[in-house]
């Protein structure tokens, strides 16, 4: 596996799915290195793709102390028995095991927290969250066409040690260049094509591309192609502050009474700034 730095003086590094590294671990699974143990300096997270053939099976083991969480990219995998396509994300703590067998080719983003209890000492009880998360309420952002879901909150989860979102970038849309207090994050891309503005330098991201930044870096994002591009952003640990560069607006998201499918959602969500309110 290999990475390129994108700039800035905290080093953000952009991990390119072309140079991924693919390991065998079991008849019919190929796994993605994205990022590997040791990859960072304090191993607050690691993350896998797994690409499975139809029946292929793998079990995915949350450790003491740990936090997984699996988010189903493409395809449908049984996970303990139970059906989860691509509209699903299923979280686990502390000991808790899942089973994975596909129903068909599937993608399945795995991360892993090893030391989430640092974050939640209530975690060591054994948390299991299942986020249909194509069921939870759309927002749009205030100042331009971009919308947003959450996918890990207190909420959702029931803990604040992860926070998760996806952000959807439709042709021409742009946001406010930022940075965050607190904690660090990763984009990981899943469709289309994004022009990522790292403390004045801009890289190209594309599906399968990570994207981290550690804290305090700044950084902003644009599609300037003619297809709606869209990431899924999750920060270790979740409470953090969001600080936008002098003369931006800060980014308020409201509700559109609609789920991903246009149907109406299973929860509400106030208008609010990012990062003001418990989702």
């Amino acid at each position: 596996m290999q990475r390129s730095t994108a700039g800035g003086s905290l080093m953000a590094f952009i991990v390119r799915r072309a140079d991924n590294s693919f390991s065998e671990p079991a008849p019919g699974v190929r796994r993605r290195g994205v990022i590997d143990p040791g990859f960072l300096p304090d191993d607050r997270l690691r993350v896998k793709v797994l690409e499975m053939v139809d029946a292929a099976a793998w079990t995915v083991v949350a450790e003491q102390r740990s936090l997984v969480w699996l988010q189903v990219l493409s395809g449908s995998v049984d996970i303990d028995g139970e059906p989860r396509d691509r509209g699903w994300i299923v979280m686990g703590t502390c000991g808790r095991e899942f089973t994975l067998v596909a129903r068909g080719p599937a993608v399945v983003l795995v991360c892993h927290v090893p030391n989430a209890a640092d974050y939640d000492p209530a975690l060591t009880r054994g948390v299991r969250a299942d986020v249909e998360w194509t069921r939870e309420p759309v927002l749009s952002s205030e100042h331009d066409t971009r919308r947003r879901i959450y996918l890990a909150s207190p909420s959702l989860w029931g803990t604040d040690a992860v926070k998760g979102e996806m952000i959807i970038y439709p042709p021409g849309s742009s946001g406010a260049a930022h940075h965050h207090e607190g904690a660090e994050h990763f984009q990981f891309m899943l469709s289309g094509t994004l022009v990522a503005d790292l403390a004045g330098q801009e890289h190209e991201l594309r599906a399968g591309d990570l994207l981290y930044n550690l804290e305090h870096e700044v950084h902003a994002f644009r599609n300037d192609s003619a297809d709606e591009a869209a990431f899924v952003e999750f920060f270790v640990p979740g409470r953090n502050t969001t600080v936008w560069v002098p003369g931006a607006n800060a980014c308020a998201w409201n509700p559109t009474g609609q789920d991903f499918e246009g149907r109406t959602p299973v929860r509400d969500i106030p208008s609010h700034v990012h990062g003001a309110i418990d989702v």
